[in-house]
């Protein structure tokens, strides 16, 4: 009896140890050969991308897709309230787009108070022939639960003739978050 369990257990682990063997040289396989045009991972012909963000106390990061060869880089400034997007034109390796607006009065931030900035950017697909980017940056005060939410002025032609661009953030929505208001 002890004997066939051990002889299972040894056959067992045989199996999962070629099935592990074979799972490491498909996957070193297919990474051996990526899609050049992407930078991302694909499943079903679709690409994933992946936006990514951090924040302090004086300070909030975002990334996010701003068209099929761009993303921007929104950075806000905690003490201010400017928040900027930067797009860099990856065929010309250099800065191409820059973006701004101040937060202060779409989130009504009073100026002796103390804002504490929360920002993640999304994916967006506007229709229409003059439309903004493919990325949303939503900000929020994480003390008043007062929020806004930006789209970009993207300009593709500009983007693939390689010409710079600027302008104002555009203001989707504000609102608050919160049901409740809280009494000062």
């Amino acid at each position: 009896m002890k004997k066939r369990s051990f002889i299972l257990g040894v056959g067992c682990g045989l199996l999962f140890g070629v099935g592990m063997v074979i799972g490491t040289i498909v996957g070193i396989s297919t990474m051996a050969t990526p899609n050049a045009s992407t930078a991302g991972f694909e499943i079903d012909g679709k690409v994933l991308q992946a936006a990514a963000g951090d924040s302090s106390d004086k300070f909030a990061i975002a990334t996010g897709k701003i068209s099929d060869t761009a993303e921007g880089v929104f950075m806000l400034d905690g003490l201010t309230g400017d928040l900027q997007c930067l797009v860099p034109y990856t065929r010309k390796g250099s800065f191409g787009g820059i973006f701004t607006t101040n937060v202060f009065a779409d989130l009504n931030i009073v100026a002796t108070k103390t804002p504490r900035f929360i920002m993640v950017t999304g994916e967006a697909n506007f229709s229409g022939n003059t439309r903004p980017g493919n990325c949303i940056v939503y900000v929020v005060d994480a003390s008043t639960g007062n929020y806004a939410a930006y789209g970009v002025p993207w300009n593709r032609q500009m983007e693939t003739t390689g010409l710079p661009q600027q302008g104002q953030l555009i203001g989707l929505k504000a609102g608050s978050a919160r049901n409740i208001k809280i009494r000062q």
